[in-house]
């Protein structure tokens, strides 16, 4: 054979093995995406979104499950009890680090040890100290093979508040804001309903639904009496619950959201319905609040009320995120606008990164971080 020939063997030989290895590639993807779909819309707090598909040698999925909720059956245990037999020698792909230590369920590690998987491609590593590294470690143990950090960053997206939670201890805080376009959340006389049209209403609800406890202050409950909860068509998840920031003047012992197992952080001891938290002194220490309800296993919060509250949550630093309805209308005057108190200079400003911009019927959604 000549050198000319052995090299364009050679050649061809090379783009083979890289075409093989890019369908590889994307197979991975594919699977790990399916697996990030699984897991979506699941409730499991405190928990993570998890989702796992099992791949036989022929690139067959058979079998496939998510975490729903905290006390049930781990992903990868409901996608390895799908796949049965099939499961020997077979690849799984897992959004999440598998856990290797005893809570309300046995190690997902001992699992897939026993159901004899060859191989375990992982989204992203648990920032759980409990779990973190510890379950590769045990799974390589057992002599399965593991690949780390595929779509990590899609991984953690999908579940954002468990990361957090996990790293910091606090709840993902989100503050919701409903305005007309220069920035009146309602009119002088107080009035509010509805400052945004009913697709960017339907969002809010959509919102709810995703975080584990609606936080607003005293005001807020007792201006606008709301319920907090989730009134989607359809919608029979989990509800979230809902948490009073109290004030100098006190709760309407009638508020409709005392129907929904209330928890009221207060600066001193109070009378009234609803679970009662003291934190604070003349008033509520709003971190020690969110460490609270970090500790409670809250792991995502959204404050959708009032001026003073968001105010003093972001000039803390204690917001994460900002979802900002402008509804299609002008106030053309002074009503109350989003923050309380007096922006005394530029250099006060808290820098914000926009994240995206879209239109809800007739109104723009902005969703945005706090910080660069």
């Amino acid at each position: 054979m000549s050198r000319r020939a052995l090299s364009d063997n050679r050649g061809r030989a090379d783009r083979t093995t890289d075409e093989a290895t890019a369908a590889d590639g994307r197979f991975s993807a594919s699977m790990m995406l399916r697996a990030i779909e699984l897991a979506a819309g699941s409730q499991p707090h405190p928990n993570p979104r998890v989702g796992a598909v099992v791949v036989d040698g022929d690139g067959v999925v058979v079998g496939e499950g998510a975490h729903r909720r905290a006390g049930e059956s781990h992903a990868e245990v409901i996608a390895l009890t799908a796949a049965g037999s099939r499961a020997s020698g077979a690849t799984m792909y897992v959004t999440l680090e598998p856990c290797a230590h005893h809570g309300r369920t046995p190690p997902c590690v001992e699992a897939l040890r026993a159901a004899g998987i060859g191989r375990v491609v992982i989204g992203a590593i648990d920032p759980d100290q409990r779990v973190s590294g510890a379950g590769v470690a045990g799974l390589q143990a057992a002599g399965i093979a593991v690949e780390t950090g595929l779509l990590a960053d899609a991984v953690e997206a999908a579940d954002p508040g468990y990361f957090h939670h996990r790293r910091t201890g606090r709840p993902l805080v989100t503050l919701k804001l409903a305005t007309t376009l220069d920035g009146q959340i309602a009119a002088a006389d107080r009035t509010s309903k509805w400052i945004t049209g009913a697709a960017a209403r339907e969002d809010t609800h959509q919102i709810r639904a995703e975080s584990d406890v609606v936080i607003v202050g005293a005001g807020t409950v007792i201006d606008d009496d709301p319920l907090l909860d989730v009134r989607l068509d359809g919608y029979s998840g989990r509800q979230p619950r809902p948490v009073v920031v109290a004030g100098r003047r006190p709760l309407p012992t009638d508020a409709a959201l005392f129907s929904r197992d209330a928890l009221v952080y207060a600066p001193k001891e109070r009378g009234g319905p609803g679970e009662s938290v003291v934190v604070g002194n003349g008033t509520v220490d709003l971190g020690a609040m969110l460490d609270d309800l970090g500790q409670r296993g809250y792991v995502t919060a959204m404050v959708e009320g009032g001026a003073t509250l968001a105010s003093e949550l972001v000039r803390a630093g204690y917001v994460d995120r900002i979802v900002w309805y402008l509804a299609s209308k002008l106030g053309v005057g002074g009503g109350l606008g989003a923050f309380a108190g007096v922006f005394k200079t530029i250099s006060a400003a808290v820098p914000i990164t926009f994240l995206s911009v879209s239109r809800l019927g007739g109104d723009i959604k902005i969703e945005a971080k706090v910080g660069v």
